[in-house]
């Protein structure tokens, strides 16, 4: 007599007919229905924002908490890297203040960003546009020291300075979640 199962190991092979039917070694018969579910990622379209959401941020964490950043933080706090990764990707960075004191418009100036995240900022562009909103110049800036929050972009060209141009910093995080502020 046949055994009936519906058992998710046999979905792939079942893919092609209804049923499937497999004899074992001992000559007995299993019966599998079919698959309880598509392993294919087209069913991702289906699923609710929130719940797409969830899927591809467990897809982050469970890569991420390999990853030396998430597990040192690990030591220092005692949360799971994989955790930490799950909160850093619905975390967002932020942009806290830019700071163009020292920026008089010439080339070799200093603009500085103030940026945060809940693990780490993994960089910081700063745009420069004209009052029209044409791009002057734009580029990455460069963490002032190890840990710190604050990121230094030295310009590379003459920007006229009246009126004031428009100064925006894009921040990024390990996630890529991004956020951005202006001063004008």
């Amino acid at each position: 007599m046949a055994k009936l199962y519906s058992m998710i190991f046999l979905s792939g092979l079942a893919g092609i007919a209804d049923e499937l039917n497999v004899q074992t070694r001992s000559g007995s018969t299993i019966s599998a229905g079919k698959a309880l579910f598509d392993d294919s990622w087209g069913y991702i379209d289906l699923l609710q924002p929130g719940q797409a959401a969830v899927l591809e941020a467990t897809t982050y964490a469970n890569f991420a908490k390999t990853q030396d950043v998430y597990l040192n933080q690990e030591q220092e706090t005692g949360i799971p890297a994989y955790n930490l990764a799950l909160a850093d990707w619905f975390g967002s960075p932020k942009v806290l203040e830019i700071n163009v004191d020292r920026w008089m418009g010439k080339s070799g100036q200093c603009i500085r960003v103030k940026a945060r995240d809940n693990v780490k900022v993994a960089r910081v562009t700063v745009m420069i546009r004209n009052a029209e909103g044409t791009l002057l110049e734009s580029g990455e800036a460069v963490q002032s020291e190890a840990g710190s929050a604050w990121w230094n972009y030295t310009t590379k060209s003459l920007v006229p300075m009246t009126p004031f141009p428009t100064v925006k910093a894009i921040v990024q995080d390990l996630p890529g979640n991004t956020a951005s502020f202006t001063i004008s």
